[in-house]
């Protein structure tokens, strides 16, 4: 079934932690957008129950056929969430579109409608690298668990092979797994004028997970090139406390939050775009960083080892050396420099957002076709319940 196809507008209900509108929505909000954007063009309808932050309004319509109910924190949006369901909220709604985001919303136990489920990626390392020892437990119990436990029968979006295979190694069936690629949205992002001298880059949110001090032993690998970091988040105030401990203050620009136009002339000058996450669905920066003409360097971890493709793009690396290495290889051959950013924009331009909201639609639109589950249905597919019953 395709869009020109479907037989009439599906009511979309969607649960996320954060949404678009969100100063920390990052990726997971980019996604969202770019999709729910092409949906209701199309002619159908979104309610998104999702977190506040300060300054948001508690509901509001963003577009028409587009309102958002922003109900608690990071916390308690899981809570909050269910109960504005059950107040009403989204109650003719033909399918629920639940993002998780690390914690699932637990649908199957209080939701009768039909679902589907959208995981950019899992979030193992995540939680280790937040939270040591403990993440262990706190990534069973708040996700893999409920997953493996309850969602075996919800269909499952993500983005990458290597989500699909992360889902399916905490139970999820292969076949209840659709993936399909971010798009990239040109806007903004062109060339530049390049920085005369190395310039280094990375831009994202300061997580603890994205272990940015990698990036900064990729800089003092070089010497003779500056860091520009964009973005905020939690981990800014100890990642400030270690450049200055490593003696790179002269050498890094902090510039926090950016808008388009800042972010597009930061691609433009850089040399290259650098990440060194623990746990990357996609990164959507390499698009971005690609649109700009400027290829990416990374660990070769998650949907990174998609993003990029080695030595044409960007370069992946399986240690930080190894990624320091790569990085001063590029730095110091400008022809495969100018090579990769071409190789990369061109890639970056077959990116649309099309593609994937039409791909996601038609799993939603076949599961708003097949109708309400029940509780039972739900249990009686858990192979947990099924031991249960046995025994």
């Amino acid at each position: 079934m395709t869009r020109d196809a479907n037989p009439r507008p599906l009511h979309i209900l969607v649960l996320v932690d954060r949404d678009w509108t969100h100063p920390q929505g990052g990726g997971n909000g980019t996604n969202l957008y770019g999709q729910i954007s092409r949906w209701i063009a199309w002619g159908h309808r979104v309610t998104i129950v999702t977190g506040s932050y300060p300054g948001a309004k508690p509901v509001e319509e963003l577009a028409p056929n587009l309102t958002v109910h922003r109900k608690g924190g990071r916390a308690s949006v899981f809570a909050r969430a269910f109960w504005t369901v059950k107040r009403g909220v989204g109650r003719d709604a033909d399918v629920v579109l639940e993002v998780i985001n690390g914690i699932t919303f637990l649908t199957p136990l209080w939701l009768r409608k039909p679902r589907v489920a959208l995981v950019h990626h899992v979030h193992d390392d995540l939680y280790v690298n937040e939270f040591g020892r403990l993440g262990h437990v706190l990534f069973w119990a708040l996700e893999a668990l409920p997953l493996r436990l309850l969602y075996g029968h919800v269909p499952f979006l993500t983005i990458s092979q290597s989500a699909r295979e992360d889902l399916m190694r905490v139970g999820i069936p292969p076949d209840h797994i659709t993936v399909a690629y971010l798009g990239v949205e040109a806007g903004p992002f062109r060339r530049g004028q390049r920085a005369p001298e190395p310039r280094l880059l990375y831009l994202g949110r300061l997580k603890a997970y994205k272990r940015i001090e990698n990036v900064l032993a990729v800089l003092e690998a070089v010497p003779t090139a500056t860091l520009d970091i964009a973005g905020d988040g939690d981990h800014r105030e100890d990642l400030e406390a270690e450049i200055e401990r490593r003696g790179l203050t002269p050498r890094v620009t902090m510039h926090g939050f950016v808008d388009e136009e800042t972010k597009t002339k930061l691609y433009g000058q850089a040399w290259i775009a650098l990440t060194a996450s623990s746990s990357e669905g996609w990164s959507l920066t390499v698009m971005e960083a690609a649109l700009c003409g400027t290829p990416s360097a990374a660990l070769a971890v998650g949907g990174l080892s998609e993003s990029i493709i080695d030595g044409e793009t960007g370069v992946l690396a399986h240690s930080p050396e190894e990624l320091c290495r790569r990085v001063r290889e590029v730095v110091e051959n400008p022809e495969l420099r100018e090579h990769m950013g071409d190789e990369a924009e061109r890639r970056a331009r077959t990116f649309t957002w099309e593609r994937p909201a039409e791909t996601n639609l038609e799993v939603l639109q076949r599961e708003a076709a097949a109708g309400r589950p029940a509780l039972g249905g739900v249990l009686a597919q858990s192979e947990t319940a099924k031991a249960a019953v046995r025994s």
